[in-house]
């Protein structure tokens, strides 16, 4: 299933940005003040390598990048602010404990992001739309292993991220999305600690 997410979110990228450039154009002047937004994203979490220490031993925790999919609400107060809802998934990222001596998969992290994101625009131009936003959330986390000495709780967290909108011509409501958000749930308290870079392509539909 990862491999199948995987090459949809690269055809993805690479089809739907040349579609948007040859199309777009400015939509924007119709006027999207105080308009309610949602749509759907592909995405790609790397998510950081962490240490900890376990019974007096240094070790390392490797985790492999993953394919993901959700889903996003917005609400656009003015065309410097927009407040955006994200409901993301990262699932079954290979864990690998890493030692002087070994190196062994331990299990498998899962969690689904929900995060509130307040984005400031740059009024650089309307058919192209480049943000900067922050925001917090909480991580449901879930480790699958049968390792009951690492674990990993649900949690609040922080998160930055920047991107851009992109307005499609012919389809005058609608608009190509770029997002990257930096994650980082509070887990420094768990015996398994992460945090992602997570990129991320879609469509938002806005209703008038």
């Amino acid at each position: 299933m990862k491999r199948v997410i995987k090459i949809i979110w690269v055809v993805a990228f690479c089809v739907l940005p040349v579609c948007a450039w040859a199309q777009w154009t400015s939509v924007y002047e119709y006027g999207q003040d105080s308009s309610l937004g949602m749509g759907i994203q592909l995405s790609h979490s790397s998510l950081n390598d962490s240490k900890q220490t376990m019974n007096g031993i240094s070790v390392n925790y490797e985790f492999d990048d993953v394919p993901g999919y959700g889903f996003h609400m917005l609400y656009t107060f003015n065309e410097f602010f927009t407040l955006v809802m994200n409901v993301d998934t990262i699932s079954d990222s290979d864990v690998t404990v890493k030692t002087a001596n070994t190196k062994i998969k331990i299990g498998e992290i899962s969690t689904i992001p929900l995060t509130l994101t307040g984005r400031f625009h740059l009024p650089i131009n309307a058919m192209f739309r480049p943000y900067l936003g922050i925001g917090f959330g909480y991580y449901f986390n879930d480790f699958d292993s049968s390792n009951t000495n690492v674990g990993i709780d649900d949690a609040f967290g922080f998160h930055y991220s920047f991107g851009a909108d992109l307005w499609i011509n012919r389809l005058e409501n609608t608009a190509l999305n770029i997002d990257v958000k930096y994650l980082k749930p509070d887990t420094e308290n768990d015996s398994l600690d992460w945090d992602a870079w997570n990129i991320g392509i879609g469509l938002t539909y806005f209703f008038k």
